[in-house]
C-alpha cells in the first residue's frame, strides 16, 4: 500500500515541478512587461501578456490531473498576471478586465495594480502634467472604493486586508505628492 502512495505522490511532485518551472518564467515576464509599460513600450508589454497567457494555460494543462495543487503552484503567477492585465486594461480603458484566474488572485492582483497605476501618476507629475495626475488620482480613489468593498477572511483571500491597507497608503502618498507638486511648482 505505501509503495502505491509513494508512486502517486511522486507523480504529483513531478507534475508540480514541471508547472513550477513555467511559473518561474511567468513571474519575471510580468515584471518585465510592467517595466515596459512604464518606459513607454506598451506594444512589447502586450506581446508579453500573450506569452504569459500561453504559459499559464500550459501550466494549467500540466496540472489538470492534480487540481488540488493548482493554486499553490500557480498562485503567484495568477496574481502577477492579474496585476499586469488590470494595470494595462485600466490604463487603456479605465475598466477592469475579465480574466480567467481564481478570484482571490484577481483581488490581490488588483491591489498591486493600484501601486503600478500610482507609479504612472508619478510619471505624469515628473512631466508636470498636474491635470493628468489629478485625474488619475480620482480614478485610483474610485478603483480603491471598489477594492475596499471586498471583505473576506485571510482563509478565503490571503493577504486581502493587508493589500487594501497598502493600496490606501499608496493613494494617500500619491495625494501628498500631488499637493507637494502644487506647492513647489512655479506660479
Amino acid at each position: 500500500m505505501l509503495n502505491k502512495v509513494k508512486r502517486q505522490l511522486d507523480l504529483v511532485l513531478e507534475v508540480r515541478e514541471k508547472a513550477m518551472r513555467i511559473q518561474r518564467e511567468v513571474v519575471p515576464l510580468c515584471a518585465q512587461a510592467i517595466r515596459d509599460v512604464h518606459s513607454g513600450k506598451r506594444p512589447s508589454a502586450e506581446q508579453k501578456v500573450k506569452l504569459i497567457e500561453r504559459k499559464i494555460a500550459e501550466a494549467e494543462g500540466i496540472l489538470k490531473q492534480n487540481p488540488e495543487i493548482v493554486n499553490n503552484v500557480l498562485g503567484i503567477a495568477y496574481q502577477e498576471y492579474a496585476e499586469l492585465a488590470i494595470f494595462l486594461s485600466y490604463l487603456k480603458t479605465d475598466k477592469l478586465p475579465s480574466l480567467s484566474v481564481p478570484p482571490q488572485f484577481y483581488l490581490t492582483g488588483l491591489g498591486d495594480a493600484i501601486g503600478e497605476l500610482k507609479r504612472e501618476g508619478l510619471e505624469l507629475l515628473a512631466k508636470h502634467d498636474l491635470r493628468g495626475a489629478e485625474a488619475l488620482e480620482t480614478k485610483l480613489e474610485e478603483l480603491y472604493a471598489i477594492f475596499a468593498s471586498f471583505s473576506y477572511p485571510n482563509s478565503v483571500v490571503p493577504g486581502l486586508k493587508h493589500k487594501q491597507d497598502v493600496a490606501r497608503g499608496v493613494i494617500n502618498a500619491f495625494h501628498d505628492q500631488i499637493l507637494a507638486h502644487k506647492l513647489t511648482r512655479p506660479a
